[in-house]
């Protein structure tokens, strides 16, 4: 059994208000333990993330699933930590390439839990099978539920759409009202997209079928008698 690998890249400077990145990861981290299939799903972190860590990691690793938390740009890409401890938008064409090199050999999920990614997430729908981004500002709280919540179904065996669905209705719950969305490369069907190998994931027992006599027209029955003729 290979387990599939999930980069998280935690971009934010370690001094800045940004969002409790480390909160995040260990969230997720725990619920992808206690899941049914938490020893087929690795989470690799890079904390403080800069662009040189996700050039490097990428010579040597491909992952399964790129997962970008952090702060969004309006109408720009995510933000990474630069040289001097501060942070800026990385450069949307150098992510395109890193993502579009990745995909043939393997990465198969890109979720973007910041800040006005879903543009950006459409478009890395054209490069993998499929790809998560927000449509608006989200509160740190509801990216946290929802990277633990879709994290935890996947390692419990759910296909990217159910996982992805239910981490949704938890927001919901939560009262969030700008979800992420989810998109889908063409010709490809997100209900069919697992991290956990199908044969990595035995079909439960059924009912032990009970013998029983076949008759073509239907069931048996019983040999019938006439009645003895009544004295």
């Amino acid at each position: 059994m290979t387990a599939a690998v999930c980069l998280v890249l935690a971009a934010s400077p370690e001094a800045s208000r940004a969002p409790a990145l480390h909160e995040e990861h260990r969230d997720v981290q725990r619920s992808v333990t206690h899941a049914r299939f938490g020893h087929l799903l690795r989470l690799d972190v890079l904390p403080a993330a800069r662009a040189e860590d996700l050039v490097q990691y990428l010579a040597a690793t491909v992952p399964h699933v790129l997962h970008f938390a952090g702060r969004g740009t309006p109408d720009g890409g995510p933000r990474f930590v630069t040289d001097d401890g501060g942070e800026a938008p990385v450069a949307l064409d150098g992510l395109r390439d890193c993502v579009a090199d990745a995909a043939p050999l393997g990465l198969r999920l890109v979720v973007l839990n910041a800040c006005w990614t879903e543009p950006l997430a459409k478009e890395m729908a054209g490069l993998v099978p499929a790809a998560i981004g927000w449509e608006g500002q989200v509160p740190d709280a509801h990216a946290c539920a929802f990277a633990r919540v879709f994290y935890r179904n996947l390692a419990e065996g759910d296909s990217v759409l159910s996982a992805h669905a239910t981490a949704c209705k938890l927001l919901a719950l939560i009262g969030c009202t700008g979800l992420p969305v989810l998109h889908s490369a063409p010709g490809h069907l997100p209900e069919a997209h697992f991290l956990i190998a199908t044969s990595d994931r035995p079909v439960p027992p059924g009912k032990p079928l009970k013998p029983r006599w076949y008759r073509p027209g239907g069931p048996p029955r019983k040999p019938w008698f006439p009645r003895p003729p009544q004295a």
